[in-house]
């Protein structure tokens, strides 16, 4: 069996901005602390960009079910697929996890389950979706304690919001959080990254836009490939003669099998 910490274990765009592999120590200290990944497998297992942000108080933490360095397999499932589950009436993994999801972010507030008698927090908690529409749509948001204020954050290019380019922007938002230690409102909307800038007109008090030009957008995919460029390089080995020199006797070496 393989195992992969779960910051390390997806690939997709967000995870790319997100660029945990340039974290130092102390930033992955912070994440582990902080940040959770909402996940339609491993749900609210302990064992939290997507990925959703929580501001409590002066400390910016971001939360959802799996620790960046748990353990995890590999694995792919969406969350929004149809699976018969037994719990209930209603197939799939939104009615399977239920308000489990809302659970955790309440106690990772150290907050009662509305559904407990005790009396409601005095204090207002801010929830910074960052996350996907499909993936937030686990959170049984009428679950989460009443002082938690649901924030989402809106990437748009040139006015409109573009898929491709929103996920990945989305890994950028947690990469500041977590390299920043952001904790405050202001200073999540003095996130700038890849040319996007907070866009105060468009933004609300529970919805925090950025936007970028075309412009800005050529000149950020520029300067990743010019990165990338330079990344493969370094991961290039020089040539070793020695290395090279291989007998024409010798027999090829049968691979090794892996078990994914």
């Amino acid at each position: 069996m393989t195992l992969y910490q779960a910051v390390f274990a997806f690939d997709g765009p967000a995870y790319k901005g997100l660029q945990s592999a340039s974290w130092t120590p102390e930033d992955l200290t912070f994440a582990q602390a902080h940040l959770r990944i909402l996940c339609g497998l491993y749900g609210t297992n302990h064992a939290i960009l997507p990925t959703v942000s929580i501001l409590h108080g002066d400390t910016c933490i971001c939360v959802g079910t799996l620790r960046p360095l748990d353990l995890i397999q590999a694995y792919r499932l969406e969350m929004g697929l149809k699976v018969q589950h037994g719990r209930g009436p209603k197939d799939g993994l939104y009615a399977f996890w239920g308000r489990a999801i809302a659970d955790d972010i309440n106690a990772a507030f150290a907050l009662p389950s509305t559904a407990s008698s005790s009396p409601p927090s005095s204090s207002i908690n801010i929830l910074l979706n960052v996350a996907s529409v499909e993936y937030f749509k686990s959170v049984d948001v009428p679950s989460l304690d009443p002082s938690i204020v649901v924030v989402d954050c809106v990437f748009k290019d040139d006015g409109q919001i573009k898929s491709v380019f929103a996920k990945r922007a989305r890994g950028l938002m947690v990469n500041y959080v977590v390299t920043s230690r952001a904790a405050t409102m202001d200073h999540l909307r003095a996130f700038q990254a890849d040319g996007y800038v907070y866009s105060r007109h468009e933004s609300t008090d529970t919805q925090l836009v950025f936007n970028r030009s075309k412009a800005a957008a050529a000149a950020a995919l520029k300067r990743a490939r010019e990165v990338a460029a330079i990344a493969k390089l370094q991961t290039k080995r020089p040539r070793n003669d020695l290395e090279m020199d291989t007998s024409v006797d010798e027999k090829p070496h049968k691979p090794s099998q892996r078990t994914m």
